[in-house]
């Protein structure tokens, strides 16, 4: 039978709760990777800071509900100048750690939250961006929530990282990033779930 299957299903959110976190990354105006990251602004709820902070404490409330069970990091460093990036622009990964019995095997469930104009360099005009990729960042903030309030009863054997990225518009810029920092660290990653939907 399907509940014996599937006995996890009860663990996800409702469309509309998935709908919100969409919404949410959407009233932010603009999550160009070049927009504003001041306290002013993230405190006003505008620009790619505010949608930063905003994921990081969405990650730690699914981690205080199962008791730590994941673990809320970021990967910050200072993307230089390029062809998309006209001045070193401070970037920033979000992601949350799901530990398997095997750290060193991983599994990415992916989305990123940056969003762009037709302009690419424009930092300040409204860029929404509910389907590219805030739709895809809602489902690495969901697949982290199921997993999260399952974590007691699974044991998973790889490592989950929910991750949003920064950057995509402007290169890959944060996904290249992060890359090269789980070659450093020696990650066997097996797969990857990229949501950019």
């Amino acid at each position: 039978p399907r509940s014996t299957l599937f006995p996890y299903t009860t663990l996800f959110r409702s469309p509309a709760a998935i709908q919100a976190d969409i919404e949410k990354l959407v009233s932010f105006g603009t999550r160009s990777t070049l927009s504003a990251q001041d306290p002013d602004s993230i405190a006003a709820g505008h620009g790619i800071g505010a949608a930063r902070e905003w994921l990081k404490s969405r990650f730690e409330a699914d981690s205080q509900q199962c008791s730590g069970c994941l673990e809320v990091k970021t990967d910050e460093f200072v993307q230089e100048t390029g062809p998309r990036v006209p001045q070193p622009t401070p970037l920033t990964n979000v992601y949350a750690v799901l530990k398997g019995t095997d750290a060193q095997r991983v599994v990415l469930v992916t989305g990123h939250y940056d969003s762009r104009r037709t302009d690419v360099l424009d930092a300040t005009g409204d860029a929404p961006g509910a389907n590219d990729d805030a739709s895809g960042t809602a489902v690495s903030l969901e697949s982290a929530h199921a997993l999260a309030m399952a974590a007691s009863r699974l044991k998973l054997r790889a490592t989950v990282v929910f991750l949003a990225v920064p950057g995509e518009e402007q290169g890959l810029l944060g996904a290249k990033h992060f890359a090269q920092m789980a070659k450093q660290a020696g990650w066997k990653i097996e797969a990857l779930l990229n949501n950019d939907i």
